[in-house]
């Protein structure tokens, strides 16, 4: 890509994460190599399959299990401040090997003070000019929108949730 630009999506309807998953795909399929890395989740996703189909994408997880119904344990606050050295010290954004970066529900692990906001500020300025960078989560900081190129926010108007429908495999997880 000749100039990529800093993505979030935020909300507290589904599909923030599918949205970035389809934009790797899409972003793979065209040549460039992609790295998602998921805050938080530590549990079995479905998108963990991806890098078995699409060798041009990376995935790894920075968490242990999903806490958003309980508080975080100190071995969540070490996991995403170990996700966040991976981002930069193997220069996963700044080394240039990717043109597209996910940092899925990075803006749950800031929500639940496990990163700061000038943790954020500092990967999107260390972002290369031709880098895509792509941030997922609910409760994003206002200030770190006003730093976005695109925000989306997802909505939710109606969900099966409410009727009793369980996460299914392959469609939440």
């Amino acid at each position: 890509m000749e100039r990529g630009y800093v993505q979030i999506y935020t909300g507290d309807g589904k599909g923030k994460t599918t949205a970035a998953v389809g934009l790797s795909v899409r972003a793979a399929l065209a040549g460039e190599k992609v790295f998602i890395g998921q805050f938080i989740k530590g549990m079995k996703y479905s998108e963990l399959s991806l890098p078995n189909y699409i060798d041009r994408i990376v995935i790894e997880q920075f968490g242990r299990r999903c806490f958003i119904k309980n508080n975080p344990e100190s071995q969540d606050l070490e996991a995403a401040r170990n996700g966040l050295a991976r981002a930069r010290a193997r220069e996963i954004i700044i080394g240039r090997e990717f043109g597209v970066v996910v940092l899925d529900e990075i803006f749950i692990a800031h929500y639940y003070r496990l990163i700061s906001t000038e943790d954020i500020r500092r990967l999107i300025s260390s972002k290369p000019e031709e880098t895509e960078l792509v941030l997922t989560g609910r409760k994003a900081p206002s200030e770190i929108l006003d730093e976005a190129d695109l925000v989306t926010e997802m909505k939710e108007i109606k969900h099966y949730y409410s009727a009793g429908v369980q996460a299914r495999e392959g469609i939440e997880y």
